[in-house]
């Protein structure tokens, strides 16, 4: 028993160790930001953006002038004023909020990680009861994955002889 519990706390921390790699920041990365790439992103020609912009400043002149029009509409009477644009770029990211985040993080990982605390933070940033019902969801099985791994620190200790 004390081997399987040894074995499975290896894998879930190489795991956790191989995923969080993606969350790493060295000090020698933020050296490699030079004064000269912070310049030549923040320092940006206009002319460049409105040039860039120019279709999409003449679809929205056609549309306003043309109330009601949609895409399909705009594509079979004047098709050139679409290059460039595309039918699926105009769509929200999410649909009518259904999948709103807090602060990005799913809220089953919320409940998960945080308990109570995690789907109260859910429910004041999204106000959503179907992401707070996933971080009560997260919450029931972090309880749960708590209570497994007690169980088994008890069970073992008891077979061992050691208490923890």
């Amino acid at each position: 028993m004390k081997r399987m519990l040894i074995k499975s706390l290896c894998i879930f921390f190489s795991f956790l160790m191989l995923t969080m790699q993606t969350f790493a920041y060295t000090i020698s990365s933020s050296n490699a930001i030079t004064q000269k790439d912070v310049q030549a992103v923040t320092q940006f020609n206009e002319s460049e953006v409105y040039t860039a912009f120019a279709d999409v400043s003449a679809l929205d002149q056609y549309l306003t002038l043309n109330d009601g029009k949609s895409f399909s509409d705009v594509s079979k009477v004047n098709s050139s004023i679409l290059n460039g644009v595309s039918a699926t770029t105009a769509l929200p990211a999410t649909s009518g909020g259904k999948d709103e985040l807090a602060l990005g993080i799913p809220s089953f990982l919320w409940g998960c990680v945080l308990g109570w605390v995690g789907m109260l933070i859910v429910y004041l940033v999204t106000e959503n009861k179907e992401q707070t019902k996933k971080a009560l969801w997260g919450c029931l099985a972090g309880t749960a994955i708590e209570v497994a791994i007690y169980v088994v620190l008890i069970a073992a200790s008891a077979s061992s002889g050691t208490t923890y």
